[in-house]
């Protein structure tokens, strides 16, 4: 199926495929409880929202702005620290298929407290974060995450959140955002997962694919779906990268990761921007995805750093 309209691929309500979210735990209920009336904090350049169940452990001030200064930067991807490792339904078998995290592992469903979305766990100095598209999160408020998720099963159960933020710049090219998720048994989703390396300021034409798993009716149904090709630079400024062979992400898959350097062996990557939708462009239907440059990164340093 065909997406129709540049969001189309956006939130879709957690109602309308039949799912309820997750029960809390009992050491979880005061966060989802709290978790509708979120601080905001809003800065030129980033919008940022904190749980106020976690507002006393959780520093991330937007006005404290980092910038790369348009040079390039590749944090790559990491491996669990301990346990069974998520692994890539199409790696080949090889000595090396255990050795880093696999991106089908790392992606995984995302609750937005109404609606559903994909997002992508992500290298980060505190190994908490998660990347998004900026759509699945504004007006959010009880953001729950459970990686690699597949046919309404959540094998490393469901995550929640302390912290999220995005950018402010326009739409396509802005639409992006990432979250800070609590710790689940003591344990940071990385330590349990993974994470796929993330890349700034990357060249726009290496081969790239997208991951996103669309809201499927029942949820049984639900899978994560790929493209993959060489994209383009899109009209924007600054510009959005797309891709021309993409057909089925459609409502869910927002917010799945664009990434390059994968490798068939293992499943790892680089995320270097986050599919937000499907739009006409010079007669071919694309694939939009944002692109991670330097206001991206002042975000994202922000996540990694709450």
């Amino acid at each position: 199926m065909r997406m129709h309209g540049l969001l189309a691929a956006a939130v879709v309500s957690t109602a309308a495929l039949g799912l309820a979210a997750p029960a809390p735990s009992t050491a979880q209920a005061t966060t989802t409880a709290t978790a509708s009336k979120p601080i905001e904090k809003v800065s030129g350049k980033s919008h940022v929202l904190i749980n106020p169940a976690n507002a006393a452990g959780t520093n991330w001030n937007p006005e404290q702005e980092s910038s790369l200064g348009g040079r390039p930067l590749t944090l790559h991807a990491t491996e669990p620290t301990a346990g069974p490792k998520a692994t890539d339904p199409k790696a080949a078998a090889s000595p090396m298929a255990a050795a880093k995290a696999s991106v089908w592992g790392t992606t995984g469903r995302l609750l937005t407290g109404g609606g559903v979305c994909t997002a992508n766990v992500v290298s980060s100095a505190n190994r908490d974060v998660i990347a998004t598209a900026r759509h699945c999160v504004e007006g959010g408020h009880d953001f729950q995450f459970a990686p690699n998720y597949d046919a309404g099963n959540a094998p490393y159960g469901w995550w929640t959140w302390r912290a999220a933020g995005w950018v402010t710049a326009p739409a396509p090219q802005g639409d992006i955002a990432f979250i800070v998720l609590n710790t689940k048994d003591g344990r940071h989703i990385a330590d349990v997962v993974g994470a796929t390396g993330i890349g700034f300021n990357r060249d726009i034409g290496n081969d790239a694919h997208i991951i996103g798993i669309p809201g499927v009716v029942p949820a049984s149904k639900e899978h994560a779906l790929w493209c993959g090709g060489r994209p383009v630079a899109g009209p924007e400024q600054p510009s959005t990268a797309r891709i021309d062979n993409c057909i089925g992400l459609s409502g869910g898959a927002s917010g799945g990761p664009f990434f390059v350097d994968y490798d068939q062996n293992d499943g790892s990557a680089v995320q270097t921007g986050a599919f937000v939708g499907g739009d006409g462009w010079q007669g071919t239907w694309w694939a939009v995805n944002s692109y991670y440059r330097d206001d991206a990164y002042n975000v994202f340093n922000g996540a990694q750093n709450a």
